[in-house]
């Protein structure tokens, strides 16, 4: 089965989880909904791209998006048809790297991506179905029939990385919760940063590959 992610809040986000607990507690920030901080302070949004704490993919549909990561997984096959491709993203990773829902981190709850094993638990104030691992974060929708994944964990070893992003849709579209679009990540190592591209630039990057033709 492919991996993927439900971009609840319309956006997807790279990191590592140390890399970003350490920038939080560096700059003394205690505020957990880091969407809203943010998009406030644009500087210390800049400095995150800079430093390479975090790659948001913002203003795309709320789908299921099939990920792919290049030397783990298969590339997108001729179903699919390539519609994006950017590079060079700053992205630090220390403790392997989270691909997850743009809405964890309103709040980010820095415990859910440190548990050992796996946890399945019922989570007021609906009860639904919720789990999370050491390798994916997820929970049932309300009627009980669907899982939507918010996070998935790929074992990358330490360093500093360019990431590249390729966005795809399916030829074919098939029937939900099938995703119809999906991201093929590659990692370059790196020795250090030198500049950074802001991928919050409308102008010069769309992510939202679900609305292309």
């Amino acid at each position: 089965m492919e991996r993927m992610v439900s971009a609840n809040g319309y956006g997807i986000c790279l990191f590592s989880a140390n890399t970003l607990e350490d920038f939080l507690k560096r700059e003394k920030i205690r505020k957990r909904k880091l969407l809203s901080l943010l998009q406030k302070d644009k500087e210390l949004y800049l400095t995150t791209q800079r430093e390479g704490i975090l790659v948001p993919l913002v203003q795309i549909n709320s789908y299921n998006y099939a990920i792919k990561l290049a030397g783990q997984d298969a590339p997108f096959d001729g179903q699919w048809e390539q519609k994006i491709d950017y590079d060079g993203f700053n992205l630090e990773i220390k403790d392997g790297l989270w691909i997850s829902a743009i809405s964890q981190m309103e709040p980010f709850e820095p415990k859910e991506y440190h548990v050992e094993r796996e946890e399945v638990y019922a989570k007021p104030p609906f009860g639904q179905e919720h789990c999370r691992s050491p390798w994916e974060l997820w929970y049932k929708t309300l009627d009980g029939i669907y899982t939507d994944y918010t996070d998935i964990k790929y074992d990358v070893p330490a360093g500093k990385y360019l990431l590249s992003i390729k966005g795809y849709v399916r030829k074919e579209p098939l029937e939900y919760p099938t995703p119809n679009c999906g991201f093929f990540f590659s990692l370059t190592e790196v020795e250090a940063f030198e500049g950074f591209k802001n991928p919050r630039e409308s102008d010069d990057y769309d992510f939202n590959v679900g609305s292309m033709k």
